[in-house]
């Protein structure tokens, strides 16, 4: 039972590590510039990455680093809800993401401010991948790992008795 433990734990951060891999080459090597909910929705998967390799330091730890990253799984799946929430234009942007520019910017400014590359509206979908935004791809893997670790869960919680 403890060998099986160590793989699902293996897993969760090697599922962790594509998915945050593949947000980086996306960004990075197909230059597809995030917004700044994008940045925010890769978070939970950074501190689930954290916590899975957190378990080979302490493995008595298990139930309680299960719960954590059940916890973080559900935080990613709201967080990623609220971005195609956004982008479908179902709830209002946060400040941060909107990228409006004054009609009463002069030409230099103007100039300034698209030649540091503003960040994307969290509206605009700039990159999609089976017809689906990154973000709605996002909210399916975070709910489909969010089962997934509950059932790991129960397993161990059923296994340790």
């Amino acid at each position: 039972m403890k060998n099986k433990i160590y793989k699902f734990f293996i897993y969760i951060f090697a599922i962790n590590f594509l998915i945050i891999s593949s947000a980086l080459f996306i960004e990075y090597i197909l230059k597809v510039k995030p917004c700044a909910l994008c940045i925010y929705q890769r978070y939970p998967y950074y501190l689930i990455l954290l916590l899975s390799a957190l378990f080979f330091l302490k493995n008595n730890w298990k139930n309680q680093l299960m719960i954590l990253i059940i916890v973080t799984s559900v935080g990613s799946f709201f967080i990623a809800t609220y971005h195609v929430g956004i982008e479908y234009g179902l709830i209002n942007e946060l400040s941060s993401c909107k990228t409006e520019i004054s009609k009463n910017m002069s030409k230099d400014v103007l100039l300034k401010e698209l030649q540091n590359k503003l960040a994307p509206s969290c509206k605009e979908v700039s990159f999609k991948l089976f017809g689906l935004s990154l973000a709605s791809i996002n909210m399916i893997m975070s709910l489909i790992l969010t089962i997934l670790y509950y059932k790991i869960f129960s397993w161990t919680k059923k296994t340790s008795k």
